[in-house]
């Protein structure tokens, strides 16, 4: 009887344990990771800029553009379309397109050298000179770097949603198909290292977005969140942004804690409370998303993406739920 004692409480995280994860969970996902990845980055459908500018600069909650001209407040503002404003613009077309803005700079943002004009005031450049291409070579390349790392910015966004979806589809999936739903299990541990590391790739490249063009780690952090006197931005793009740092600590969090080490110190009871927190994160990630705008973009396949998976979450929870009173009630 020892031997089938011992053999029936071996302790979680064996070698081959963390084997068969590799095999059958690691490895899939990231295959399937690359592959949605490079259709993101590169297919046509999937461009961030093809789906319309929104203002998110200019109130509480994000507006369509207006007519009155490229920024949709008019003439008067263009003088202020700077570098800075365009990179703001750049991460504020996470969810699915870029967006516009109200033409005011966002406070704490600094316009940058006269040497360091974007592609936009390259091309008002030319057309001060007869619409000849004033950009240099230099320019040109910096401008593609930052459309390439705002294009990876949104992808990894959405492909954080996609794995947080799946993270929440698989205790509905078992339920429905009478399988057993343990407490913990590492299939959806695993699902939610990968949303995780989505999820934080996402943050690290819209940071990336302002480093880029000069500007330090710690201000373009600061600049999401506060103005130059102190105050919490509460415009649209700064209450997105709060929303996504909340989301973020959420992230860490359950990251931090889906371990054996974790599972075993915590015991099942709070560590399965600590793990609901990713209904939280999904109610965050939907907020970050409004209020970036996506839902003016319907048009965009990253919207109808986020808006499928909200749906599949909703019915496949409902379908769970329903299925586990049931059997509670027999």
């Amino acid at each position: 009887m020892k031997p089938v004692i011992e053999s029936s409480i071996r302790p979680l995280g064996t070698d081959s344990d963390q084997r068969r994860r590799f095999l059958f969970h690691h490895l899939p996902l990231a295959l399937a990771s690359a592959l949605l990845l490079l259709v993101f980055m590169t297919v046509p459908l999937f461009d961030v800029g093809a789906y319309g500018h929104r203002d998110i600069m200019s109130g509480a909650f994000p507006q369509a553009r207006g007519d009155g001209g490229p920024m949709g407040h008019g003439a008067a503002r263009g003088g202020e379309h700077d570098g800075a404003q365009t990179r703001l613009r750049d991460h504020g077309g996470d969810h699915a397109g870029r967006t516009s803005h109200s033409g005011h700079r966002p406070p704490g943002v600094r316009p940058p050298a006269e040497p360091e004009s974007t592609a936009h005031a390259g091309r008002d450049a030319g057309s001060r000179h007869g619409g000849s291409n004033t950009e240099t070579q230099d320019q040109r390349a910096d401008s593609s770097l930052s459309r390439r790392v705002q294009q990876f910015t949104v992808a990894t966004g959405y492909l954080g949603v996609v794995f947080l979806a799946l993270t929440l589809l698989l205790g509905p999936a078992n339920l429905l198909l009478r399988r057993r739903n343990p407490v913990s299990s590492y299939l959806r541990r695993d699902v939610g290292i990968w949303t995780a590391i989505f999820s934080l790739a996402h943050v690290v490249a819209a940071v990336l977005v302002h480093v880029s063009h000069g500007s330090s780690v710690t201000s373009s952090v600061v600049h999401f969140f506060v103005t130059e006197d102190g105050r919490p931005l509460t415009n649209s793009f700064g209450i997105g942004n709060w929303t996504g740092l909340a989301a973020s600590v959420i992230v860490l969090g359950l990251l931090a804690t889906s371990s054996d080490v974790a599972l075993r110190k915590l015991k099942a009871a709070p560590w399965k409370w600590l793990q609901r927190l990713t209904y939280a994160l999904l109610a965050l990630v939907i907020l970050h998303a409004f209020f970036y705008g996506a839902f003016l973009r319907m048009a965009s396949p990253f919207t109808l993406l986020l808006v499928l998976s909200i749906i599949a979450v909703v019915v496949g929870q409902s379908a769970g739920f329903w299925v586990w009173r049931r059997r509670r009630l027999v």
